[in-house]
């Protein structure tokens, strides 16, 4: 089992200075040991295409290979509602000129309002994804959709507790079972998964995924907030969670998913080595479950 990192989460500088270029990226996940990486391009510029090629020749270069990339989302109404559909299928083309495997999707995009009846959000979730999943397919991708967990938000108004598709874990392996396909798997979150289900309950869930599991978030939290910590700096219990996934058969990368925060430059160098190191004792566990 091999390690990934969220390359996007060494853009930004705590300076508040100018964000770190793909290169300056790259060096940093080299020298602390990752040679493969999660990281979502640019598809907001104009020019994303173009980008898109840069940051392959900068990752060929450093011999950083792109694992997977994430679609956008607008759950949260981030992006103007006639732009969304564009940046989706950016990232999807963006994806595949990066050389990704994996593009991680949410499958939550459906709005509550007054009811929420799951075969009706399972339908629109699956239209709405079936034609990047078929995009995917032509191009050797796999789409890996995501859990999640109930938010509350504003925007989506909760009906009996219900918000958001996906945050059980039926209706995540029903989406699966409706698309049947190869192309369609799952990327494991586990941070969510720790505020859906409870540190204490979480196991159970990831192991009913079991066949669709093809990629992974890993992170920690506690309190039930989503945090994005570095894994045994929360509630998780990693050592049961490696020897699940052994036991599940799981052969893809641990990939660390680490987006709040940010590290000094006097200090990210070393920051991403003890990150890498973190990694490294998870595949211990992994190996000797």
């Amino acid at each position: 089992m091999e390690l990934s990192m969220s390359l996007d989460y060494l853009a930004k500088r705590r300076s508040g200075a100018e964000k770190r270029s793909i290169d300056e990226m790259a060096a940093l996940c080299r020298g602390a040991g990752f040679r493969y990486v999660d990281y979502s391009p640019d598809y907001k510029a104009e020019n994303w295409k173009e980008l898109a090629e840069r940051d392959r020749e900068a990752l060929d270069r450093a011999g950083i290979i792109v694992e997977q990339t994430h679609a956008p989302f607008n759950r949260y109404g981030s992006h103007p509602e006639e732009l969304f559909p564009v940046y989706y299928q950016r990232l999807f083309e963006a994806s595949r000129i990066l050389g990704a495997k994996y593009v991680v999707v949410h499958a939550d995009e459906y709005r509550t309002t007054d009811h929420y009846d799951e075969q009706e959000i399972q339908d629109f979730a699956y239209d709405f994804l079936a034609p990047y999943v078929e995009y995917a397919k032509k191009n050797g991708m796999t789409v890996a959709i995501e859990n999640v967990f109930e938010d509350a938000i504003r925007r989506c108004p909760q009906i009996d507790g219900k918000s958001r598709f996906t945050s059980r874990i039926h209706e995540l392996t029903g989406l699966l079972e409706r698309f049947n396909d190869p192309a369609v798997q799952c990327c494991w979150d586990f941070g969510h998964a720790s505020c859906a289900f409870g540190a204490d309950n979480m196991l159970e869930p990831m192991k009913q995924i079991g066949k669709y599991l093809c990629c992974t978030h890993v992170h920690d939290n506690y309190y039930n907030m989503d945090l994005h910590l570095t894994p045994f700096l929360g509630n998780v219990n990693w050592e049961a969670h490696m020897a699940a996934l052994k036991e599940m058969g799981y052969q893809g990368k641990l990939s660390f998913e680490l987006v709040y925060g940010c590290i000094p430059d006097a200090l990210m160098e070393s920051w991403l080595r003890d990150v890498h190191e973190v990694g490294e004792y998870l595949v211990e566990l992994y190996d000797r479950a």
